[in-house]
């Protein structure tokens, strides 16, 4: 389980779940290229002229060579491993259409394949930061705009940088630290404000099962969560507790084992609402207030259970844990988790406690929960002063939500848990705008027109990609463009065939 550990994104979200690849778009390349570049490990070090392999995609657009331009398009990879999908499809891709440029997808320092270092041992991980990463970005992008790479095909070129969730913060970040290199960012459901007690994460979540799912809804789980707590006051309760929810160890009753346990229930809570399509938190409720189980704890296990996200048991034991994201190979189960959890512990916080007061889950995983990870997972050095100085210097360097840079459009959703840590309309200037799209969950804007759930969606991903175009080339792209750069597309690539 643990897909939001101290983020999510991402199999996503921020948060560790990857993307889901968007139906395979109109493209003239089929295998997009993999490729690697030597980037140095340390930035900001003239003393060390170490390098790592950092991989890419890349996929130049050739459906249109008389139209070709020299603009750039760079996907920004965050915390996960990156695939070729998203050069040939999503909103990038479509972006890269109409302004003819290269698309780029840029994989994160440590995760994927990217692996600076041998393991990821604490001392390796110092290298392990967003200000490292956008050192990466630049590097790229300057390679890409030299005479070394295609000839010099991009040396003259604009670049436009996509993100979503933690890659959208670096994009923005990156017109923030390097505008001599980024002329445009389209970032899409992206925290600004470093944070080490997230406790709006969970009350945004109160509020979005609220209104989907209704009032009913959230006492239920209200009332789930108070069963399982009185259970858990007993061996006898944590007995049970084992076999409604399938755990993988025998519950027991001391308050890591059981903020543990908590913390996979609430995450699956989570993540439904945090990556929510229409229909889906209205059909979690009606499981969930289903009359024919009278207690609402078994109901409630009756939906972690059949997830589908569910692993076959539930994780319930910290001992587990902590030996899981102690394990320093690249390889480990773990291991894109405990580097999550590293940046988290050192750069972000954005631990999504339960000390909130407007839910319905307690205070079943307290902050110091998250904290005492921190510390067993790397070290005693990794104390709560060290996570706030952390926060602190995130915020300056990159102003959390008092300054938006010029020429982003962000995007935020107004289902997306995410949200109270992302600029909000008030926050636009004449030179950014920010988007806030009704209804929508996390990292929904940077899917392809072609996968949009609501015309709000869509409309919004339209706009994007309008005031995108206006801000490289002066000129606002329409959506009637876009159709006919689509069938155009569609021609070149039939024409070539019959050629």
């Amino acid at each position: 389980m643990w897909p939001l550990l101290l983020s999510t994104v991402f199999v996503g979200a921020l948060g560790l779940r990857t993307l889901e690849p968007p139906p395979p778009p109109s493209t003239s390349r089929a295998d997009p290229e993999e490729r690697w570049l030597d980037i140095r490990l340390d930035h900001f070090s003239a003393f060390n002229n170490d390098t790592f392999p950092m991989r890419y995609y890349y996929n130049d657009l050739l459906a249109f060579p008389n139209q070709r331009d020299n603009h750039i398009v760079i996907e920004v990879g965050g915390q996960w491993t990156i695939s070729p999908e998203w050069v040939t499809g999503g909103l990038a891709f479509e972006i890269a259409e109409f302004l003819n440029a290269g698309v780029f997808y840029t994989e994160h320092r440590f995760y994927g394949l990217s692996r600076p270092t041998d393991d990821t041992d604490v001392d390796n991980l110092r290298y392990l930061t967003a200000d490292q990463a956008l050192g990466d970005l630049a590097q790229f992008i300057q390679h890409v705009k030299s005479e070394n790479f295609q000839n010099g095909m991009y040396s003259g070129g604009k670049v436009v940088l996509v993100g979503c969730s933690y890659a959208g913060s670096l994009a923005t970040w990156m017109r923030l630290g390097y505008p001599h290199l980024v002329d445009a960012v389209f970032s899409d459901s992206a925290p600004l404000q470093a944070q080490v007690d997230f406790v709006e994460y969970f009350e945004k979540i109160n509020d979005v099962i609220s209104e989907q799912g209704g009032s009913a809804c959230v006492t239920a789980i209200a009332e789930a969560i108070a069963e399982i707590e009185a259970l858990l006051a007993t061996e006898v309760g944590a007995n049970t507790i084992s076999d409604v929810f399938n755990t993988c160890s025998p519950q027991q009753t001391n308050p890591m084992d059981a903020s543990t346990l908590m913390y996979s229930i609430t995450d699956t809570i989570a993540e439904l609402v945090q990556y929510a399509l229409p229909g889906n938190v209205s059909g979690a409720c009606a499981a969930l207030t289903d009359a024919s189980e009278s207690s609402a704890m078994r109901r409630l296990a009756n939906f972690v259970n059949s997830y589908p996200s569910s692993q076959p048991c539930i994780r319930n034991s910290y001992a587990e844990l902590v030996a899981g994201h102690t394990n320093t190979s690249f390889d480990a189960e773990d291991s894109e988790t405990r580097l999550w959890t590293y940046q988290s512990c050192v750069q972000f916080g954005w631990f999504q406690s339960t000390n909130g007061e407007h839910h319905p889950f307690s205070n079943a995983v307290p902050l110091e929960f998250f904290q005492q990870m921190c510390l067993d997972f790397f070290s005693l050095y990794f104390n709560s002063n060290l996570t706030d100085a952390g926060v602190r210097r995130t915020n300056l360097f990159f102003g959390g939500m008092t300054h938006l840079p010029d020429h982003v459009v962000s995007v935020s959703g107004g289902a997306d848990p995410w949200a109270p840590l992302g600029p909000t309309e008030a926050d636009a200037t004449p030179l950014s705008h920010v988007l806030l799209v009704p209804r929508a969950s996390h990292c929904r804007a940077i899917h392809s027109t072609q996968d949009s759930e609501t015309d709000e969606i869509l409309e919004a991903k339209w706009e994007v990609i309008n005031l995108i175009s206006e801000i490289i080339t002066g000129t606002r792209a329409n959506s009637a463009t876009g159709v006919f750069a689509s069938l155009a597309l569609v021609l070149c690539a039939v024409l070539s065939v019959i050629a």
